[in-house]
């Protein structure tokens, strides 16, 4: 195999790999900016309706720039409302970035002057993904003004990654959503004697754990209807929908609600407790990202277990969660192997496992995280 087709099969290795683990963008920037004889390679976020651009992923580019570009400048780039327009019509765009507006066009910009030449951005190619009217994505790899332009060799490099990167982004959409409806399901942790229905900018729910399940199922004032949670009084339906719009639209960056509790009636029982809080997902890429989390607490019900928290949020076998529960209460691993009659190299084994499903990484830092659980008890 050629050399050539060798780097560009790395480079599009690394961009899959960016899907799966994000710290891996950089790696891929980096290739990107190697292959093309350039120093940086960036990775932009622009959303039109949240007035964000955010330059998210970078490789060659100070901190300083990051901040700079974020705070002020990715809202001037002159390049950006030429991309967008143009990248609109099929939904995706490559090419040099000096098509878009043109070097006296540019020179003439702020941007230009306060920035691009103080960090050596003028010659670039582009590619861009737009994922909504919106919204787009970028990369981008440029050199300073000093230096040769990048031509006809860039772009059809950046064309043979685009089709890569629209599937990349699609693939990180999805698991950046769940890895945003994991925190979701990690805040609720904190108020866990309550069920936790999570819901998306519009009320949509998009979550509910296997508390909420058990409530939604008794069918005795709370239900979901069209995929919204309302109740089966009209009034309190009414109050419960806009308290989650509320709620909701703080989370997705619309408004400055903090959400709020009410009652919501039941025929035989206590009313149900309801809290509404709005939740960030703190991602731009995420699709049905949870915005608010709505806590259901039932005071009829009894409080659930440290094993049933564990294996209802992080997916732990009842061996991981015996192994757990042991570490918390003070024995190290080799004496809590011999509790559970198995080898220490087994507990080391399954003590990986729980920190891979925890996003711990020492035992120290998963011992604070269970007890950091409340009102929750053992399993006997």
């Amino acid at each position: 195999m050629l050399q050539r087709e060798k780097s560009v099969l790395g480079l599009v290795g690394a961009l899959y790999e960016g899907a799966a683990e994000p710290e891996r963008w950089e790696d891929f920037l980096k290739l990107a900016a190697q292959e093309m004889n350039c120093k940086t390679a960036v990775l932009t976020l622009h959303d039109e309706r949240l007035k964000n651009w955010n330059l998210h992923w970078n490789f060659g580019l100070p901190s300083e720039a990051i901040k700079e570009y974020n705070a002020h400048y990715g809202a001037i780039n002159p390049a950006i409302q030429p991309l967008f327009k143009t990248a609109r019509k099929n939904g995706s765009w490559h090419g040099l970035a000096r098509t878009l507006t043109g070097e006296s066009e540019y020179k003439n910009s702020e941007y230009y002057n306060d920035f691009g030449r103080k960090y050596g951005t003028y010659w670039g190619v582009m590619g861009a993904i737009v994922q909504s009217p919106e919204t787009m994505i970028t990369v981008s790899v440029v050199r300073p003004e000093q230096e040769p332009p990048l031509g006809q060799e860039a772009i059809e490099l950046m064309g043979v990654l685009m089709p890569h990167f629209a599937s990349v982004i699609r693939i990180y959409r999805s698991m950046e959503t769940l890895r945003s409806m994991t925190r979701a399901a990690v805040t609720a942790a904190d108020a866990f004697e309550a069920a936790m229905i999570a819901v998306d900018g519009e009320g949509r729910v998009v979550l509910t754990n296997a508390g909420a399940e058990k409530v939604l199922r008794e069918d005795d004032g709370l239900l979901v209807s069209r995929h919204q949670l309302s109740a089966t009084s009209p009034k309190e339906a009414r109050m419960l929908q806009l308290l989650i719009h509320s709620a909701a639209a703080t989370g997705a960056g619309r408004a400055l609600h903090p959400g709020g509790s009410m009652l919501i009636r039941r025929e035989s029982l206590r009313p149900l407790q309801i809290s509404v809080v709005p939740f960030h997902a703190n991602h731009m890429l995420a699709g049905s990202s949870p915005c608010a989390l709505v806590f259901i607490s039932d005071p009829d019900a009894q409080s659930a277990s440290r094993a049933s928290v564990l294996s209802t949020l992080y997916k732990l076998t009842p061996s991981e969660c015996r192994l757990a529960d042991l570490l918390l209460q003070g024995l190290d691993l080799t004496a809590a192997a011999k509790s559970l009659r198995i080898t220490p190299g087994s507990a080391r084994f399954v003590l990986k496992s729980i920190f891979r499903k925890t996003a711990t990484h020492r035992q120290s830092e998963l011992i604070r995280f269970l007890a950091g659980l409340p009102n929750l008890e053992a399993d006997q």
